[in-house]
């Protein structure tokens, strides 16, 4: 059919054909991922009520709340921010220190510290 010579006609069937193809792989496998994806749910579903009976049963009262000292930590901020700030840490003031939840994904996390360098 396809000799030295191609004319545009016969292209242009080549390459529907071939996008055609390589849409129709792309579904497929999009399709495997997702039976893939439901059956590894499935299992798992199965498994988490056996689990999650025994540690209820098994429930013991929570310890009592430890004292942690945050006086290390303070001042690890404080000097921190004095750094940053270029001065001593006689000039600032630190009223208080809060953890801030952490919502980014791990790949964000990596960026910003490697942007950080």
């Amino acid at each position: 059919m396809y000799g030295d010579i191609i004319t545009m006609g016969q292209a242009t069937i080549v390459c529907v054909f071939s996008l055609a193809l390589v849409f129709i792989v792309l579904l497929a496998i999009s399709y495997m991922i997702d039976l893939t994806a439901y059956i590894v749910r499935k299992g798992e579903k199965k498994q988490d009520p056996k689990v999650a009976a025994p540690a209820k049963a098994a429930a013991a009262p929570a310890p009592a709340a430890t004292v942690v000292d945050d006086t290390t930590n303070v001042v690890l901020a404080a000097a921190a921010v004095a750094a940053y700030l270029g001065c001593s840490t006689d000039q600032i003031v630190v009223k208080s220190i809060r953890k801030i939840v952490n919502v980014e994904t791990s790949w964000a996390q990596k960026s910003r510290m490697d942007s950080v360098r």
